[in-house]
Order: structure tokens, then sequence, then C-alpha cells
């Protein structure tokens, strides 16, 4: 009998499992998302929003590492929490808050509602987009060489990217025409509804009426220019005309011709037009020695406007990469200054590296792991190529992000997302910053490059060998040192007698917070413990759901890619029932009693080197109210006059209530938005200006946090006058 019950109960458990299996198929089938809204990129501290189109009565949601333990990308985070549910006709918005999540990245996202699951849904958390004008510095564009599909502008706007140009075929009378098409009108609206500078390139080659006003070719680019009047207002003229480009028979002479007739043509219809011209790839052509002595001849008539240039090499000579190619950028300044014309020099084909000459190893184009290699050249490594032989303006070569390749990916939501949270990461940290020098006494391998951001200096390195790493030692820092990594995450350094220690590895960082230039040394073989870097929560309440991601960083090489030395974590002292995640470091816990409770961390290196963290949670009953915590830090406290200053402040609330932000201290210019808390504005004067950022609970209950703003006057131009508000279009309320 026994064995028949048992068989008995192991038919109905093996019943329930199939039942289970089939219900949870049969979920993940039934809940349908509509899409992922801005490219799948939410930001951090704000609900994540995803329209499904059943109405559930609950949701669930957890959000797990994109990619496995150990590896620097990584975010060490497993959340689970619960969401709300807004109905609408046809659907419903599910609100899944990340208001306790402390860390940008890239997560996998399963949900789960009583209408059905949806599993291994891919985005990525980031900060407000900063808003630029045309006139300042921005270090990425888009080069757009296929039609723009639905939604493409919205995307790239949540990139931070902020110039896209897109190719307008001139080789026949009314091929200019093709602009006028709908999707590229539509593309043009909504670049400019997000804020992104639209320009056009006319490309292909001569038209038949290239020398005569009166052609249809003229009445046609007419057309076009009245038709996006206010919207399009750069032009770039020709392509890598050097060559010829793509014009036959070859006529530098009516190349001339052409430009100035496009020039007039263009400025008759918006006077404001600025001419790129024309993709030069050679530091000294009789191409470009046409085109400024026809400038020279007429100094009144604006011939061009800016200088574009393709593939920038660093040094002063010609041929610099096995392809024959490029010029340098001081060789183009002396042909110009020969003519005594002087102009901006953009680059607007930005292949070049900085090694290795002008296109990298097939193995070496993809910025991003997890997969297979994408056709992708690293945008920190191209850019910080390009800024380093000065060019004023970056667009970084991409004919490859469109749908087409987007549709070869396995996943194209997480294919895209993984390029937004790099590049973001990237324009971040420089798009207000000019570039100083590049890093001397480097090994080989190794590529630095500093950058200033008003007083600030910013320090970006990276490996140029994928699997070679090494420990760097900064010398002399004149303030504390902040480590970002690839996606933005700020890991500040521990400073041992004077020297920093960090860890130079294929992706490239951002070290910043000193104003000096310091000195580094390479190849320290002594290894360091690890220490802690991020900042405990210390405020809970009686059943409800403690969570802080405790994280250690360990400076020391690994010799692989992007593996971080592997730390174990575990509780040394902690109240019952708290629980630590030894690969990672998540402390999870339900307070069954208020009360005071002493924590103490423990991350320990495979050599037995270890650092403790100690702190004091404090549990407010069921009838009491647990105050909010900031635990956010500004990117960087410097600032320039006409430069954007922002500061995504997030504050953790353990009963998960509204939560309101004030700026109780700050200068006239600087705003916050009461429900996120992120701080914007562009300073109009210098000085160093104390900071205080308070936040609210419904209860009273409320936190502080203040910090030093030092703004140096490098002569931009000033804002207007009053409070410079952002406008985020993108951003679902």
């Amino acid at each position: 009998m026994r064995s028949i019950a048992s068989l008995a109960v192991t038919l109905v458990c093996a019943w329930q499992a199939i039942a289970s299996l089939i219900l949870t198929q049969a979920n993940v089938a039934a809940l349908t998302v509509d899409g992922l809204p801005n490219g799948g990129l939410f930001v951090l501290g704000e609900p994540i929003r995803i329209r499904v189109a059943q109405t559930p009565s609950f949701v669930r949601y957890r959000l797990t590492d994109a990619y496995g333990a150990a590896d620097w990308m990584v975010n060490g985070e497993v959340f689970e929490g619960e969401g709300s549910v807004q109905a609408e006709t046809g659907g419903a918005w599910l609100l899944l808050p990340t208001n306790q999540i402390m860390r940008y990245g890239f997560y996998r996202l399963n949900l789960f509602t009583n209408r059905g699951d949806s599993g291994d849904l891919f985005i990525g958390l980031v900060d407000p987009i900063i808003r630029l004008g045309p006139d300042n510095r921005s270090p990425v564009g888009f080069i757009l060489a296929v039609d723009p599909y639905p939604e493409f502008a919205g995307q790239i706007a949540h990139l931070g990217i902020k110039w896209v140009h897109f190719d307008v075929p001139i080789d026949a009378d009314d091929s200019v025409l093709e602009a006028l098409r709908p999707e590229v009108r539509a593309f043009v609206e909504q670049a400019v509804a997000y804020d992104v500078t639209p320009i056009f390139k006319l490309i292909g080659g001569a038209p038949p009426g290239a020398a005569n006003d009166d052609s249809a070719f003229y009445q046609n680019l007419r057309s076009v220019a009245q038709a996006y009047r206010g919207q399009v207002r750069h032009w770039i003229v020709g392509n890598e005309i050097d060559g010829c480009g793509w014009w036959s028979p070859c006529d530098f002479a009516l190349y001339a011709t052409f430009l100035r007739k496009v020039a007039q043509t263009l400025r008759q219809v918006e006077p404001q037009t600025r001419i790129l011209a024309a993709d030069f790839y050679q530091g000294d052509s009789a191409a470009l020695r046409t085109l400024l002595a026809a400038q020279q001849q007429t100094p009144d008539f604006a011939l061009f406007d800016v200088l574009s240039v393709h593939y920038l090499e660093e040094g002063d000579g010609e041929a610099l990469s096995p392809d024959g190619c490029c010029g340098s950028i001081e060789t183009y300044r002396r042909t110009m200054q020969r003519y005594g014309i002087a102009r901006p020099i953009w680059n607007t084909e930005a292949l070049s590296p900085l090694r290795g000459g002008v296109h990298w190893p097939a193995n070496e184009t993809s910025y991003f792991r997890g997969g297979e290699a994408v056709p992708l050249l690293s945008p920190a490594k191209t850019i910080g190529g390009n800024l380093a032989v000065g060019a004023e303006k970056v667009f970084f070569f991409s004919y490859n992000y469109d749908q087409q390749l987007l549709d070869l990916q396995e996943n194209p939501a997480r294919t895209l997302t993984e390029r937004a949270l790099a590049v973001r990461t990237l324009a971040d940290h420089l798009q207000t910053a000019t570039y100083h020098s590049r890093l001397s006494g480097a090994p080989d391998f190794v590529e630095g490059h500093f950058f200033k951001n008003g007083d600030e200096t910013i320090l970006m390195i990276w490996s140029n060998e994928a699997n070679r790493d090494v420990k760097a030692t900064i010398h002399g820092a004149d303030g504390p040192v902040d480590l970002f990594d690839p996606l933005g995450n700020v890991h500040p350094l521990r400073a041992d007698g004077g020297r920093v220690h960090f860890r130079v590895h294929y992706e490239p960082q951002f070290l910043r917070g000193f104003t000096n230039l310091p000195t580094l040394s390479f190849e320290d073989r002594t290894n360091h413990a690890p220490f802690f870097t991020s900042q405990p929560v210390t405020t809970a309440s009686v059943d409800r759901r403690y969570y802080y991601n405790a994280e250690a960083y360990d400076p020391d090489p690994t010799g692989e890619r992007n593996v971080l030395t592997p730390l174990t974590y575990v509780l040394e002292e902690a109240p019952p029932g708290m629980q630590i995640d030894a690969g990672s470091g998540v402390l999870t816990w339900t307070p069954a009693q208020p009360g005071r409770f002493a924590v103490r961390v423990r991350a320990e290196d495979p050599q037995g080197f270890a650092a403790t963290q100690s702190f004091e949670i404090i549990v407010a009953g069921q009838d009491e109210n647990a105050a909010p915590q900031l635990l956010s830090r500004p990117r960087t406290t410097f600032g320039a006059v006409g430069l954007p200053f922002a500061y995504n402040a997030n504050a953790t609330d353990p009963e998960q209530g509204v939560l309101v932000y004030q700026l109780t201290q700050g200068p006239a210019w600087l705003t916050i938005d009461p429900t996120t808390g992120f701080l914007y504005g562009v300073a109009n004067e210098a000085g160093a200006f104390p900071v205080t950022v308070r936040v609210v609970d419904a209860h009273g209950g409320e936190a502080q946090q203040q910090f030093m703003l030092r703004v140096q006057d490098t002569g931009h131009s000033p804002p207007g006058t009053g409070p410079h508000h952002i406008h985020l279009p993108w951003v679902q309320r």
C-alpha cells in the first residue's frame, strides 16, 4: 500500500509539475508586449513603462544580469519587485519601479501576471538626455545610408546622438527630389522634435545642370530646401572629392562652380544654412587647392562654412595607413593657411582608429560581448582618436546602424540596447569636454587621452588588445579619483599613500574628479586587496523587502578580456533571515521587527585578500515612517560657462511611496524636476556654488545631499537670461 500511495503522490506531483509547465508556457505565449518604447532604454529611478495587449490585475517583475558573473559590464544585480497596472482601451501599461536600483546597465527583464508571462526582454537603464543646442559640442553622430525606419530618430535620440547625416542623390536632375519622400520627411520632423540635428549630404556624380543656375537640378534643389526650411540647415556637398568621388569625368573647376551655386541656392531659401565641403580625405590635394583658391578670390562670399573630412590620422604626414589613406588634420590646416583661410574642421566619417590603420581586424570590430561580433567600430576608440587630432565635431561612421543589420541579429532589441548603452556613456562623459593631450609612457597596447571639462581632467583609457590587461597606478592626482565603467557606473577609487590603482582592459573607462594632469605607471605586480565602492542602504521597514547590492572593486588584472577578479561575498554579521548572494553581493531581507541591526559584509579575492563594510540598518515599525535615502552621486561637480550641467538624483524609500525632490540651495540657472530628481542647467556665470538636494516622502521623512559645483569661465557664450529647462519628449509619464 505504501508503494501505491507513494506512486499516487508521485503521479500527482508529476501532473502538477506538467500542468505548471503547461501553464507557464501558455503564460509566456499569452502576454503580448507591444514593443519596447525608447529602443529598450529607460531612465534609472523612473518606472519602466511597457504596453501590453491584455489588462492583468497584477504584475511582478525580475531584473537579472544580461550576461553572467564576473564581467565588467555586468550590473551585479538580481532584483524582484511589484509593479502596477494602468488599464487603457485595448490593453494596459505596466509600470515597474526602478528607484531601488542604483546601477545603470543592461538587464534581462521577465514579467509575471495573471494574464500571462513574458521573458527575456532586454532593457537598458540610463540617465536622461542632456539637451545641446546647435552650437554646443557633441562628440557623436550617425551617418545614415539606408532609408530610416519608423521611430529611428526617436531611438537614436535616446542614445545621446545629436547629429545625423542623410545621403541625398544628385546624379540626375530630379534625383534630389528623393529627399521629399514621405519617410524622409517623417524622419526629419521626428529628428527635430527630438533635438537631433539633421544634415543632408548631396552625394553622387555631377548633375547635368551643375554649371547652370536655371537648370532643373537647381530648381529641384530649391524645392527641397524650401520644404525643409527651418529644419535642415546643414548641407554636406560632395564626397571624397580629392579622388573625384563619384564625379565622372573628373573636373575640379566644375566642382568649385557647383559648390558656389549650391551655396547660393540654399542660402537664398535659408540664410542660416551652413555648407560643409566636401569630405576630403587628403590633407593637401589639387581639389582642395582649387576650392581654397576659389574661396580666396571672393572672400565676401562664404563658399563653405566648414571643411568636412574623412579618415583623419595622427601625425603630419600623408599615406599613414596601409591603404594609402589618410590626411592629417595638421596638413589640412597648413594648406588652408597658405590661402589665408581658417575654417572649422569636422570629421564626418570617423573610421580611423589610433592604431592599426583605418580598418580594425574583424575580431576587434565589436564593442560588445555576449554574442557574435557586429560590424560596428568601438565608438570610444573612434571618437577618442578623432578628438585627439583636433576635429571640432565627429560623426562616428555607422552605415551598419540600420534596420537591415538589426534584422540579421537573433535579438534586434538586445543589439540596439547594447549599442545604446555604450554610446550613451561616451556622450555623457565627453559631450561637454574638450580634448587636451594624449597619455604618454603607457605600454604599447594601452591607449589613453586627457580631456578637460572646465577645470576638471577626464582620462579615457583602454587596452587595444582584447586579452591584454594591466594594472595602472595614478601618482599625484589633486582630488578624489572616480572610475566610470563603460555603462556609466561610478567606482570611487581608493588612495594608497598618494597612489591610486585601477585595472586597464579592453572596455574604455573614464577617470575623473581631479584637476591636474597626474602621471601614470603600469605593471605593478603586487596583489592589492579589494575595497568597497557601494554605499549601503541603511533604512528599512517591517514586512517590506530590503535590498542592497554590496559591491567591491579589485584593481588586479585577470588576463581575460572583460573578466574582473572574482570576489566572494559573505555576511560576517547580520540580523536573522538576511541573505547574501556570494557572487554578486546582493543582500535581501524582510525585517520582522523594528530596531537597529548591525551588518558586516566581507569581500575576498582568490588570494585571500579581503575588505569589510560595516553599517547599521534602522528598521521602522508598521506604524512608523522610514525616511528615504539618497544614494546616487553626481557624475561630476565641475562645469563651464555656456555648457550644460546635469545630475540624475535618485533616492530609495522602504515604503516605495511618492517622493518629491527639491533644490533648496543652488545657482539660479540650475533647476530640478520635483518628480524625477533630474537637475539641469546651463551656467551663465563662473564660481563655486553650494548645492543642496532634498527629497521628501509622503509622511514628511526626508534626506539631503550636498556638494560644491565649480564652474569655470572658458570663453563659451553664456545662454540667455533665466533658467534653462530641459525638454524630454521621449520620457512617458
